[in-house]
């Protein structure tokens, strides 16, 4: 199972901190919800650090296991990689 590191950066003047929380609008959340949309699978994301509302990150580093099936299907008809796939992707969620 391909596990992906994510290197992020945010300003979360908008968000309510790192950990998804229900009705909440947070990174974790979107995020998820974004990768989520792009791979047709739920995702679970792991983090190395939180932060809190209204605080930025500049180098936040979080990783998640997708499966082969997944994988394999990001670049769909085009030659690209699966890496610059899903950052294609995910720029137009």
């Amino acid at each position: 199972m391909p596990r992906i590191r994510l290197d992020l950066a945010y300003d979360g003047t908008f968000f309510s901190g790192w950990a998804a929380q229900p009705g909440l609008r947070t990174v974790e959340g979107v995020l998820a919800a974004a990768l989520a949309t792009v791979l047709r699978e739920p995702v679970r994301l792991t983090v190395a650090g939180r932060t809190d509302a209204g605080v930025h990150a500049a180098a936040q580093v979080v990783h998640l296991d997708v499966s082969p099936e997944a994988w394999i299907a990001l670049p769909g008809r085009s030659e690209r990689r699966p890496e610059a796939a899903l950052l294609t992707r995910l720029a137009g969620v």
